[in-house]
């Protein structure tokens, strides 16, 4: 085989998020190559079908660390000359052995208030493999600049390739799921951690007066938390759906009055993205990459902080209803960017420059 490329990210809870959507969609793109081979723990876990996977014994945790003891093993076992390390630092290196390294985003040097000193040293170690790699593959423009910016990188390493979005998201998978929700409502979908800026949406929901439902994998606790400054009457505007299956999600976006994302930083953005795909329109946060990934399709809130913006923001796509056909609009064009035949073609360039 040509390469090994990590699927370990969907037997952790990055299966959850957009780490976990990339890795499945390079699955989908190369995982009938026969060239390719994915790499994975060993144990149960319900993978995703391939033409080829390789099991580490390495365990589950410390994975930046352990790496370098089991890696370069199979590399050389298996007569790899290229490790694509889509989520987690680089092992030592590999004698004839080419790394590929993706990065997501640089939330936790942009925003280390929010990160715990663990999360913080383990991507500090992720970033530091990032100047032994042969090539970084930053997944926007923005994490391009961004890598230039906080560490010393040597520009010719950083190729940007966009993520992709799936084609058949919207026409097989939007069934309506058993669980009722309001007539009318507001979406947000994703993680629920400091830098997704929820608290500062919820202070504008209480205001509005909308419905919002929020969609992923978020913990009681941080639920409560998140709901306890509100009003007491005002906390039944917020309904946490939990994991949402891609084909009930569908749904939620495709019926949704609106979609939210008032995050602060964001390497691509899928869920703003996967919204216009169902024909909804966005009011998201000009934070990060979302500007460079959206375009003209979305409404942007200029100070994320602001719950007043958001509620002006809101209620102005709420209320226009020849606004958001514009957005959408927009949107359909914008969606070829993203297409798997790109993602493919890009990913093709770099895995095996030769051909």
């Amino acid at each position: 085989m040509q390469i090994i490329i990590d699927g370990r990210p969907l037997q952790t809870f990055s299966a959850f998020r957009g780490i976990g959507r990339y890795v499945r969609n390079i699955v989908q793109t190369f995982g009938r190559d026969e060239r390719a081979a994915f790499l994975y723990f060993r144990g149960n876990d319900t993978l995703p079908a391939s033409a080829q996977k390789v099991f580490t014994a390495a365990p589950r945790s410390m994975i930046t660390l352990t790496d370098s003891i089991f890696l370069p093993k199979i590399f050389s076992g298996h007569g790899a000359a290229c490790y694509h390390s889509t989520a987690y630092g680089l092992p030592g290196r590999a004698r004839n052995v080419r790394y590929l390294l993706t990065v997501f985003d640089l939330t936790p040097l942009k925003f280390p208030q929010f990160f715990s000193l663990r999360h913080r040293l383990v991507f500090k170690r992720i970033i530091q493999s990032a100047l032994r790699a042969d090539s970084v593959l930053a997944i926007s423009a923005k994490t391009a600049a961004d890598l230039l910016e906080f560490i010393p990188i040597d520009e010719k390493k950083v190729e940007i390739l966009h993520c992709m979005l799936d084609e058949q998201f919207t026409s097989t998978q939007a069934i309506k799921p058993t669980t009722s929700y309001p007539g009318e409502y507001l979406l947000y979908t994703g993680g629920a951690d400091r830098v997704k800026n929820l608290e500062t949406l919820l202070q504008a929901i209480s205001r509005l007066q909308v419905p919002l439902l929020i969609a992923g994998k978020i913990s009681e606790a941080r639920a409560a938390q998140l709901l306890a400054p509100l009003p007491a009457p005002d906390r039944r505007l917020v309904t946490f759906t939990g994991y949402v299956p891609d084909r009930h999600l569908a749904w939620l976006y495709k019926n949704a009055a609106a979609f939210v994302f008032p995050s602060l930083n964001e390497g691509f953005g899928y869920p703003p993205l996967e919204a216009l795909q169902c024909g909804t329109a966005a009011v998201v946060s000009r934070a990060g990459s979302l500007p460079e990934i959206l375009g003209d399709a979305a409404i942007f809130v200029d100070d994320p902080l602001a719950a007043d913006e958001w509620v002006e923001k809101i209620r102005r796509l709420l209320e226009d209803a020849e606004m958001q056909r514009t957005l959408i609009a927009r949107g359909q064009k914008l969606l070829r960017k993203y297409s798997p035949a790109e993602f493919k073609k890009d990913l093709q360039r770099v895995y095996f420059p030769a051909e």
